[in-house]
């Protein structure tokens, strides 16, 4: 917001803000850059979806009519790539551990799909070892946990792997211990584990482990390839805790090389 009025101006009264101020806004800032690099068109989407959030609680608190930011289209991005992370990497990456606690974060990322924030944010109760089930649910401090809300709660399957490990992370957990995760040494042992320094630790995993460079978030894509190969996309979409089908078709299912050589020989022969 501080941009936008920044932009417009703070005297602005913002049921004047007109969808041409929208536009000029935005353009505004597609043309600036920071560090001598132009501003990305993901970065460009992000503020746009940011910007008709805002205006769409203020239509909604009857502060304006209409959203300003409505019926401007995000810019399209080019597609990165990424690394598909195959069962014998998940091995190499399980044996390159340097703790149990990695090991059931990898477990985790890779056989439930969790992302980072929610393997974060695990405490015991949300494992079922009896049901070999995960929860992924809103934390409201009553637990001893902070508060937290995810972007999708679900009940997830935990296989094998993920329930020997978490039982031997338990058998290891102190008296008390609320978070499944916790820092082991210094001042803060015993707290919730935090983001930081998380990326570097795990690129130390993948290198010594001989996997070509991807991240962490690359594990629950790997969730989702490999789910895609037996059970329908919109299971997968379910399972993986996405809104839109579109985010698990483009961004987290890979399209592996053998299948679009079956796809060519399907249409060589259709056309012979």
């Amino acid at each position: 917001m501080k941009l936008l009025k920044d932009r417009i101006g703070k005297e602005q009264p913002v049921n004047n803000i007109t969808p041409l101020d929208a536009r000029r806004f935005l353009s505004w800032y597609r043309e600036r850059s920071r560090k001598d690099q132009p501003i990305a068109p993901a970065t460009v989407n992000k503020l746009l979806r940011e910007c008709r959030r805002i205006f769409r609680e203020a239509v909604e608190c009857r502060l304006i009519r209409e959203n300003p930011f409505n019926g401007i289209r995000q810019a399209k991005v080019s597609r990165n790539e990424w690394h598909h992370v195959t069962p014998e990497d998940y091995r190499k990456l399980i044996e390159a551990a340097p703790s149990l606690r990695w090991q059931g974060i990898i477990a985790l990322a890779y056989c439930c799909g969790l992302r980072l924030s929610e393997i974060l944010n695990l405490t015991w109760p949300d494992i079922d070892f009896e049901k070999e089930m995960v929860r992924v649910v809103a934390k409201r401090g009553k637990t001893g946990a902070e508060d937290w809300t995810p972007k999708d709660m679900r009940i997830l399957p935990m296989p094998r792997p993920v329930t020997n490990v978490l039982a031997r992370v338990q058998a290891e957990a102190g008296d008390g211990q609320v978070y499944v995760f916790v820092i082991g040494k210094g001042s803060n042992a015993g707290q919730r584990m935090k983001r930081q320094n998380i990326s570097r630790d795990f690129q130390a995993i993948r290198r010594r482990a001989g996997v070509a460079r991807c991240c962490v978030h690359d594990l629950r894509r790997g969730y989702c390839t490999n789910l895609s190969k037996s059970v329908p996309i919109h299971v997968v979409q379910e399972l993986a805790g996405h809104s839109d089908i579109r985010t698990t078709r483009r961004f987290y299912v890979q399209v592996e090389p053998e299948l679009l050589e079956v796809a060519r020989k399907v249409v060589e022969e259709a056309v012979s």
